[in-house]
């Protein structure tokens, strides 16, 4: 289920407050009141729901953090100070890759096409419903971790600090996405179906 809250929160809006939309279009109405916000953002949400397929496939791996932000991942050495600190303790990781599906990508593009004030908001309700996805997989990988008498570490993505967004290649070259769960990696790095999570989820040994 995707979060209403975090659809305001992805669209800018603070806690407890709604602005209106500064666009106005013939395809929407013009005063942009709160009610007619929160309908198109239930709009979205229920739409996104009828599309979304969420997939995900993970893998468990052996790491060394070598110090000097340096770290041997299963894909070869990496140097990033920030995903040092975040495995600090650790000896495996999970690897993970995650989607809501294409059928998403298709109904955004419609969308686009007749109202660009609905497909930011419909953004916005796929970038919740991917993050839920991720908090998940996330939880459930977490409680398996536990079982083993592992702590789970908070997870990192490519392109958050210095762990550069290059390292997608990697990820891809071990877990295989397109293969198992339908999801591609563009030459520009950028990962279709568009709402799409890979991640490290550091373990470390209670």
């Amino acid at each position: 289920m995707i979060d209403e809250k975090e659809v305001y929160r992805y669209l800018g809006y603070s806690s407890g407050w709604i602005a209106g939309l500064n666009e106005d279009t013939k395809n929407d109405p013009a005063d942009g009141s709160p009610e007619v916000i929160t309908g198109y953002i239930r709009e979205a949400i229920a739409s996104t729901e009828t599309a979304m397929l969420p997939k995900a496939c993970y893998g468990r791996f052996p790491i060394e953090v070598k110090g000097d932000g340096r770290i041997m991942l299963p894909y070869g050495e990496v140097v990033s100070h920030d995903l040092t600190r975040n495995l600090c303790g650790c000896k495996e990781i999970f690897l993970f890759a995650a989607t809501i599906g294409a059928e998403y990508d298709r109904l955004l593009r419609r969308t686009r096409l007749t109202s660009m004030a609905k497909a930011a908001i419909l953004q916005a309700a796929g970038a919740a419903a991917v993050e839920s996805l991720c908090n998940k997989l996330n939880d459930d990988l977490r409680k398996a971790a536990e079982a083993g008498g592992y702590k789970a570490h908070p997870r990192y993505s490519p392109g958050y600090g210095d762990y550069a967004l290059e390292n997608q290649k990697g990820i891809f070259a071990i877990l295989q996405p397109s293969r198992y769960i339908g999801l591609s990696l563009m030459d520009t790095l950028i990962m279709a179906p568009e709402k799409s999570v890979t991640a490290v989820i550091g373990l470390e040994k209670n």
